[in-house]
């Protein structure tokens, strides 16, 4: 990204969706408990990306494929399973711009979170610049463009300790 990026006009935002929350911390520091992007490729189809506090310091951001049947998820692959059915996976696998449509997602989480954190201390920690964004909730920072009952389902099968509720 830009130094000039507007989270309000990003071009590739306009067909991804998401759901976020970050836990308010002390010094300005907000962790993201759980960030799912995604873009619905085809009916039933989704490429996305998972991002989030597993509990005990570390924290996971991992690309997924998912298929769902009347709104409940039918397969998820993260990493190299397919966390409903348990069979192995791999990305090699699908179409390119399948997998390209992950990558974007992932630039949308990167949108709102630190990449050089990340980089440096291995968290997900929200841009402070945007956190005007987002709704404040209690001790939470909250922000979606869409509500989905699938999220919950990928933030608890990503291992990740919180979703939306």
């Amino acid at each position: 990204m830009n130094s000039t990026f507007d989270i309000k006009t990003s071009s590739h935002l306009s067909s991804i969706e998401h759901n976020a929350g970050w836990e308010i911390g002390v010094q300005g520091k907000s962790i993201c408990r759980w960030f799912v992007s995604w873009k619905q490729i085809e009916y039933g189809k989704l490429a996305g990306a998972v991002a989030g506090y597993t509990g005990g310091g570390v924290f996971e951001v991992e690309r997924f494929f998912a298929t769902l049947k009347e709104g409940e998820l039918t397969s998820l692959w993260i990493d190299l399973e397919d966390r409903i059915n348990g069979n192995e996976v791999s990305f090699d696998d699908l179409p390119e711009d399948i997998v390209n449509e992950c990558e974007n997602c992932l630039d949308c989480i990167w949108d709102w979170n630190d990449n050089n954190v990340w980089g440096d201390t291995d968290e997900v920690v929200l841009i402070q610049s945007v956190c005007e964004e987002a709704t404040k909730d209690g001790d939470m920072y909250l922000h979606a463009t869409a509500v989905e009952s699938f999220v919950k389902v990928v933030c608890e099968k990503a291992g990740l300790t919180a979703a939306p509720k």
